[in-house]
């Protein structure tokens, strides 16, 4: 399914999500949504997620939860749940307007663009309630290292169509830390037009530096993107020799900051590094 959903997706504007129409937060009374997946069977391009009314009584997160995990009604066929069956909520808080909600380990299973849907589902379904601002989710036991630090709002939520409009995506930038050997890392948004593609304009903001104070470059001055491209998860990223004219032990460190930065795109599970077209051996 993930497959299918990815080129849902990315058919129009790389990492742009499709939606048909926009959340909002319901005065007292109106009536609350679920969104869900549509069935990537069914085609359509003019929207990847969509809503069925809410039947439930309660309005609240733990409602709304629950009815999420339980899926789409049988009377929504065009509608799926990605949310892998035995996900459970562990906790649920509210601080500051952001509701911060841990699931179970099965939810960790969820990797790439299906746990991008998921997350936005459950964050545009909860972000209707009029004291839900922001929703955070996290997993027990999961090592989702970066996501549990961010929390997600409707307005990330990217609406294209075939239109040139730019897309905005979100990375994290590894960078080494002053007066350690040890990585860190910054949040760092960009909008994209349509003739330009996430991974590489990832990789050259990484090979030009960090923004925040107590981060160090760490890339060799020099080093040039020759090609970066996702297929399936991988991201093959074809670099110039300059990478391998840091000494061995920063360039364990360099190469560990671009795979662990490519991987906090939604798009990217796995990394493969060449070097000017060959495979790069450590």
């Amino acid at each position: 399914m993930k497959r299918s959903i990815a080129r849902l997706l990315l058919a129009a504007l790389g990492l742009a999500l499709a939606f048909g129409c926009a959340a909002g937060t319901p005065e007292t009374g109106e009536e609350l949504a679920l969104w869900f997946p549509v069935d990537p069977a069914l085609n359509r391009l003019s929207a990847a997620l969509d809503t069925c009314p809410y039947t439930g009584e309660e309005r609240s997160i733990p409602a709304l939860l629950a009815a999420l995990l339980a899926g789409p009604p049988a009377e929504e066929p065009e509608l799926v749940s990605l949310i892998p069956q035995g996900v459970r909520v562990l906790s649920w808080s509210l601080e500051d307007r952001v509701a911060h909600v841990e699931l179970s380990a099965a939810y960790a299973g969820l990797a790439g663009v299906d746990l991008t849907l998921a997350d936005y589902c459950i964050t545009l379904t909860l972000a209707q309630l009029p004291e839900v601002e922001g929703v955070r989710v996290t997993v027990s036991g999961g090592g989702q290292s970066y996501r549990d630090r961010e929390a997600l709002y409707p307005g990330d939520v990217l609406f294209s169509g075939v239109e040139d409009a730019p897309v905005e995506i979100t990375a994290a930038l590894y960078f080494r830390r002053e007066g350690s050997s040890s990585l860190g890392f910054e949040w760092r948004r960009f909008r994209l037009a349509q003739d330009k593609t996430p991974v590489t304009e990832v990789l050259n903001a990484l090979i030009a530096g960090p923004e925040d104070q107590g981060l160090l470059p760490l890339l060799p001055a020099g080093l040039t993107v020759r090609s970066a491209q996702v297929e399936d998860g991988t991201c093959v990223a074809n670099l110039s020799a300059h990478l391998l004219e840091a000494p061995e032990e920063e360039r364990t460190l360099a190469v560990t900051s671009i795979v662990e930065t490519l991987r906090s795109l939604d798009t990217v599970d796995r990394v493969q590094i060449l070097i000017e077209g060959e495979p790069y051996e450590p």
